[in-house]
């Protein structure tokens, strides 16, 4: 497939398709990628869900410390919390997609249907290239092929909302998990209020200094209380949950508006536009305006290797 398609796609949906809703579940994605080719990244984690499918190339993915194998038409799932890496020699032509459930506005059986998957899904599909899924993200990508009529917005959230929902059977091991048959002995812990109003807090003022010491007043408990907190809801440090949702909110921005790099960076809560360049290229693998540039899938799929953190 011509490597513009993948460019296309990419630009469409990281504008369009990022708030999803249809029916009684709705997503908030945080990235889509597109790689023609896909080499290599450091061990991370995410506080997210994040689904890939390998459309060609061959490699290897470690999955809480398990090494899987990579071939044309492997799906595989990396889990909020878990360490995870990619690794390729000549390169994977690849889709994923970063996405959380949007609660408020998902109806609860489907809820607890995705909190269960979130905690519980199968890491790898070896051969899911039958499987709904996969035609949604060939059908996906269609649309961006030469040719093809202009389809408007609506219609790409629509497959878009598709090809997320399809997710929860492929990867969700026991079909008695799935929303229709979610067993109350089954559901998944609810999220902690308090931190649920620790990321509120943090959502609105990422802008400004945040510590765990100015959190932690804001919600009347200790500090130390806090830190175990997170670690224990997100997978993350307090630091690195922050820095994470920051580089995130960046990123939007960067594919939503024309702000200048600096604006961003001081929006973003970064004490400076150098800081801000150095944590987004460790963490992406490319600066800032070369991801603007290159809507992040041309930029990262030349390199062959990414900084370690």
């Amino acid at each position: 497939m011509n490597h513009s398609v993948f460019k296309k796609a990419n630009t469409a949906l990281n504008v369009h398709a990022t708030m999803l809703r249809n029916g009684p579940i709705a997503f908030r994605v945080h990235y889509w990628g597109f790689m023609p080719q896909h080499y290599n990244n450091t061990v991370h984690r995410h506080s997210f869900l994040e689904v890939c499918y390998v459309l060609n190339g061959e490699g290897e993915y470690t999955d809480d410390g398990q090494e899987y194998p990579l071939a044309p038409g492997t799906a595989f799932c990396s889990r909020p919390g878990i360490w995870h890496q990619i690794r390729s020699d000549q390169g994977l032509t690849l889709c994923f997609v970063a996405f959380d459930m949007d609660e408020e506005h998902t109806e609860d059986d489907y809820a607890q249907a995705f909190q269960h998957m979130a905690a519980h899904a199968l890491p790898i599909m070896p051969d899911a290239s039958a499987s709904p899924m996969a035609k949604l993200w060939e059908a996906l990508l269609g649309m961006f092929d030469a040719g093809q009529a202009i389809y408007p917005p609506p219609v790409l959230q629509a497959a878009s909302h598709a090809l997320l929902y399809s997710m929860l059977p492929l990867f969700t091991p026991d079909p008695n998990q799935l929303p229709t048959s979610f067993g109350a002995e089954e559901t998944a812990r609810p999220v902690n209020d308090l931190f649920h109003r620790a990321q509120l807090y943090l959502e609105d003022n990422l802008s400004g200094p945040l510590s765990l010491e100015i959190v932690a007043q804001h919600l009347h408990i200790s500090p130390r209380h806090l830190s175990r907190l997170f670690v224990q809801e997100s997978g993350q440090t307090f630091v690195h949950y922050v820095q994470e949702r920051r580089i995130q909110s960046a990123k939007e921005m960067l594919l939503r508006s024309n702000a200048a790099i600096k604006d961003i960076a001081e929006r973003c809560g970064f004490e400076s536009v150098h800081y801000f360049t150095r944590v987004f290229t460790r963490k992406l693998g490319v600066s800032p305006a070369r991801f603007r540039r290159s809507q992040f899938a041309e930029g990262r799929s030349r390199l062959k290797a990414t900084p370690r953190t």
